[in-house]
């Protein structure tokens, strides 16, 4: 199982390892309009699922510079707080909990062997990150291992938030919109932790919105157990 971001421009390089990954399905998280601007190009014999989490881009991972620019430039806080009700609709709307849904659906049927799945939206870290969240969590993964894994991204994604930030800055755009830069760009533990607080306070814990709103049974977990865990 693999999470990532934009497969857009894979190399042979890259779509060789695909395959000796053994990769059978690609679950593509992205609005319709992400998907026709950059499609997947991913090795032949892969099954493409285009699986929306939202209609469009609530992230603002795809937005441009000139759009942000009108939302934050008076508001030091519009992206961290945009990113905030960004994660409750990843949690509550109907969409989301469809794409999530499907999914586990698709994790679940891929039970052959040495046959994995990777799952993606535009930047890997907002729609895949909490995807990857539900799922390590349907595994039995503690939640200080899971905000590790999903903190990991800012590790891959600095050198094109400093960039982006700097090209706003040469482009004269004042110090709210370069934070917001950063706060969508990136991933926050706050913003995993305010996830984690609506699932509780909502749904009485992420244990039970995997069997209320995942749909899974008993029966389903032990099934991803066996096909994604080690002895």
């Amino acid at each position: 199982m693999l999470r990532t971001g934009n497969l857009a421009d894979l190399s042979p390089f890259d779509k060789q390892f695909l395959t000796d990954y053994g990769v059978k399905y690609d679950v593509d998280f992205r609005s319709k309009e992400e998907v026709y601007n950059q499609p997947d190009r991913v090795p032949d014999g892969v099954e493409y699922i285009y699986d929306p989490v939202f209609s469009e881009d609530l992230t603002n991972s795809s937005k441009s510079l000139n759009d942000l620019n009108k939302q934050a430039a008076n508001d030091a806080d519009f992206g961290f707080d945009h990113m905030h009700y960004a994660y409750e609709d990843m949690i509550e709307s109907e969409s989301a909990q469809n794409a999530y849904r499907k999914l586990f659906e698709v994790l679940l049927k891929n039970d052959g062997e040495n046959e994995s799945v990777i799952f993606h939206c535009t930047a890997g870290k907002d729609r895949t990150g909490f995807g990857a969240m539900l799922v390590l969590s349907a595994l039995g993964v503690p939640f200080s291992t899971i905000k590790k894994d999903y903190l990991l991204t800012n590790i891959t994604t600095k050198d094109f938030v400093d960039s982006m930030v700097e090209h706003a800055r040469q482009n004269g755009r004042n110090e709210n919109v370069l934070q917001s830069i950063r706060d969508i760009q990136s991933v926050r533990p706050e913003y995993l932790d305010h996830a984690i607080k609506v699932l509780n306070d909502e749904y009485g814990g992420i244990n039970n919105y995997l069997r209320d709103v995942m749909k899974l049974s008993s029966a389903d977990i032990m099934k991803l157990r066996e096909i994604y865990l080690e002895d």
